[in-house]
């Protein structure tokens, strides 16, 4: 391993740390201020947190079982705003980036301040992924990365069955001490939705998808923003396999990281129950929200509409620009997606012969 790749590793998967740090300041967007804020909030709670955590030993296990909502998708896909409007109008819990300071005990962190938990108040803005408020939704990596392990980028799905039991153990925990269906989103638990499936039997996956070449021009602002060069990876799969080919390689590697996703998603979901999966589109949540939460509503049992979120949600959001990168790059994401598309049809072709050969 290079230098560098320990630092992604050591600094959260980010290239360059501290001209992140920069690029934050200088953004203006108060979701950035308040990441910020958070990490060095760690080291203030961290005491409190060793002192918690001898307490979080007594929540091994549960005797409820609610559902567990896991909302997955791809990188600047919009899944953070379909978790910020569901917890807010949902009742659930989740982890808010208030307890996602206390690695070591969240459950009994979670249990301690919730006499002083505000729920989400209608500000779904966010910054790549990080929401502003502590009582906001917060991804949850601390948990996640007992079984799935720090690097966020490549998760490692292959669990034990020790390493099941444990997971399982924890949310029935969780869910236990609430007493209601606990809700999270997590871009990395895209690629492991079967593993987390077969793990966690009261799991349901709200899947989101958004339009590719939207997604692939996000992704390669998000390079930009986040790594401070296109060239860079950022975000789960992300590869830089092609990044000095030519000019325009980094392209490739982004449209490449959308549509491996994008495939992986598709087989895993054959190995899931249809039943335990809503797919959504990050275009038609955004033209209709509440359609999509009743519907969810409908769909799991024990999943109910909180107080506040009764007529509280919004009628519709307007949909993230997506505005033309240069020409060149354009074309070379056009192409990509065509050539996937073209193979993916191909394929469908190919099985739907196979299926009559034989007669089924």
């Amino acid at each position: 391993m290079t230098k560098a790749d320990t630092d992604i590793v050591r600094y959260g998967n980010f290239r360059n740390p501290f001209g992140l740090v920069v690029r934050m300041l200088r953004s203006g967007h108060r979701a950035a201020y308040s990441a910020l804020f958070r990490e060095g909030a760690k080291l203030v709670a961290l005491p409190l947190d060793l002192l918690l955590s001898l307490f979080e030993r007594r929540h091994t296990n549960g005797s409820q079982s609610h559902p567990l909502i896991l909302i997955v998708g791809p990188p600047r896909s919009g899944t953070t705003l379909v978790y910020q409007v569901l917890a807010s109008c949902l009742d659930v819990s989740y982890v808010s980036n208030l307890i996602a300071l206390f690695s070591r005990s969240p459950i009994t962190a979670a249990k301690l301040f919730r006499p002083f938990r505000r729920r989400t108040n209608g500000d779904f803005k966010s910054f790549f992924g990080q929401t502003s408020r502590l009582s906001g939704p917060n991804d949850g990596f601390m948990i996640w990365d007992r079984w799935l392990g720090s690097n966020r980028y490549e998760p490692g799905c292959d669990l034990g069955v020790q390493e099941k039991a444990e997971m399982a153990g924890f949310f029935s925990a969780w869910t236990s001490a609430f007493t209601r269906p606990f809700l999270n989103k997590n871009n990395r638990n895209t690629v492991c939705i079967d593993v987390l499936a077969d793990s966690l039997p009261n799991a349901w996956f709200v899947v989101v998808r958004r339009d590719l070449a939207a997604t692939a021009r996000s992704l390669i602002r998000a390079r930009e923003q986040v790594q401070g060069d296109k060239r860079f990876g950022w975000g789960l799969l992300s590869d830089e396999e092609h990044a000095n080919d030519d000019d325009l390689g980094y392209v490739d590697d982004v449209c490449q990281q959308v549509l491996e996703i994008d495939r992986q998603v598709s087989e895993q979901l054959q190995n899931v129950d249809p039943s335990r999966v809503v797919n959504i589109s990050y275009e038609e949540f955004c033209d209709a929200p509440a359609a999509f939460i009743d519907a969810l509503v409908r769909r799991v049992p024990g999943l109910d509409i909180c107080q506040q979120g009764r007529g509280g949600c919004p009628p519709s959001f307007t949909r993230s620009s997506s505005p033309p990168l240069s020409q060149k790059e354009e074309e070379r994401i056009a192409s990509c997606i065509a050539a996937y598309s073209d193979g993916a049809a191909r394929r469908s072709s190919t099985e739907l012969s196979k299926e009559v050969a034989n007669g089924s």
